[in-house]
């Protein structure tokens, strides 16, 4: 068990030395689908990362149990308001005000909206010959989808690009301590003003968006001032780690697989299980961790109270107890209950936003074999993963669409 644990922390500590590891992942769910780190345990078992999520003494809380948060810059400041760092009455509370935005009407409202943005982000790609999906096109889709969620128009769509990434830069210093912390202090300053005169405009001239009915809520009480900013900062921050890195890893399986690019020009409706497959497969969101308030049993172990459980969603999502032949790519696969979104409280809101936008991406990709030749000389061995731990996905994803007259390779 010592040489599990030791090739464990490596990965933890260095995850791009080992990439994302499918022998490492099998290994734990093998011999130790929870395994006591010391001061952590890893829960890498679906139903055991299951059983720790829907646990009432679970939380997103590292306070509950006596843990420092992890920063003091003011935009993490703001982060720690957000709706998926709440628990409790609190996260009931802001998550309801956000659920109509998420109706099945307003996602059909919204399809048009994002897919006709994703036809026009990547139709110059395609033409243009040769291009990198992740900076071309996975990043700035996301930031559509959060436009459409908000009714922001599509001309502030880079500039919002811009401040998205805030979000993720606050990360690398995460405690606020290098010379960095300064500088994004001072950008996340244009980003609040951006968003608090946003919130304004939306109060005064209210309409059917989300932000207006948040306005609106605060006015009567519902939520305060920086819940508020922190809601909206959230929104247009949101997918631009997760939904990027869903985009990416869902392009490699349609392009690299033989035949499925062919399947889904014929079968449109395919897209939806091919992206949903990719997220299983390739857990944009490797890990997240839990402070238990309380002692936890999880499968032949007992959790005490007062530790951190970090759940390993890449390697539930593998569980061979779960999913038969697991580590195989496969859209017709009748088991769909994967963790790439969470699962409980925290399940993510914005993964049927996130379906919506990964298929029409790879239709949009599809739709171009008969006069394309869709091609990567990315590989497992090759593809740059995130540096990030917490993350999974591919940072970097070179696709070529040459005129097939003159295409050379394999074709999607």
């Amino acid at each position: 068990m010592d040489s599990l644990r030791n090739e464990l922390m490596r990965f933890i500590q260095q995850p791009t030395a080992q990439q994302d590891p499918p022998a490492l992942y099998r290994r734990l769910l093998a011999e130790a689908p929870v395994l006591d780190l010391g001061p952590l345990y890893v829960v890498s078992g679906h139903q055991e990362v299951v059983t720790v999520l829907m646990n009432p003494g679970t939380h997103v809380d590292p306070t509950s149990v006596g843990l420092p948060r992890a920063g003091n810059t003011a935009l993490l400041k703001v982060v720690d308001r957000m709706l998926p760092m709440r628990d409790g009455a609190d996260h009931t509370r802001l998550k309801r005000l956000a659920t109509t935005a998420f109706s099945h009407r307003r996602l059909e409202q919204m399809r048009e909206r994002i897919e006709t943005t994703a036809a026009r982000l990547l139709a110059p790609l395609i033409a243009g010959g040769s291009f990198d999906l992740v900076a071309d096109l996975a990043v700035p889709l996301p930031v559509a989808v959060s436009c459409a969620i908000l009714d922001i128009p599509d001309s502030e769509q880079d500039r919002i690009t811009g401040w998205a990434g805030l979000v993720t830069r606050s990360f690398l210093d995460p405690f606020g301590k290098g010379p960095e912390a300064a500088e994004l202090d001072a950008e996340f300053a244009e980003f609040r003003s951006y968003v608090e005169e946003l919130c304004a405009s939306r109060a005064d001239r209210p309409g059917d968006d989300l932000i207006s009915r948040l306005t609106v809520a605060r006015d009567e009480g519902r939520l305060d001032a920086e819940e508020l900013l922190a809601f909206v900062v959230m929104l247009l921050a949101n997918g631009l780690e997760t939904l990027t890195a869903g985009l990416a890893v869902a392009a490699w399986e349609l392009i690299r697989t033989p035949g499925l690019a062919a399947r889904v020009r014929t079968e449109p409706a395919l897209a939806a299980a091919v992206f949903d497959e990719a997220q299983r497969l390739g857990s944009p969101v490797r890990a997240s961790a839990r402070a238990l308030t309380r002692e936890i049993a999880v499968g032949d172990e007992v959790i005490p109270a007062g530790r951190v459980a970090v759940l390993l969603y890449a390697a539930a999502n593998r569980d061979p107890r779960r999913f038969t032949d697991p580590d195989r790519f496969d859209p017709d696969r009748a088991e769909r209950q994967h963790l790439a979104f969470g699962h409980g409280p925290h399940h993510c809101l914005g993964a049927p936003l996130s379906g919506i936008a990964g298929a029409a991406v790879l239709r949009g990709l599809a739709e171009a074999g008969p006069t394309r030749e869709l091609s990567t000389t990315l590989t497992d061995a090759t593809a740059r993963r995130h540096e990030q731990f917490a993350f999974g996905g591919i940072r970097e994803l070179p696709v070529a669409c040459p005129p097939r007259e003159h295409a050379q390779g394999v074709a999607a």
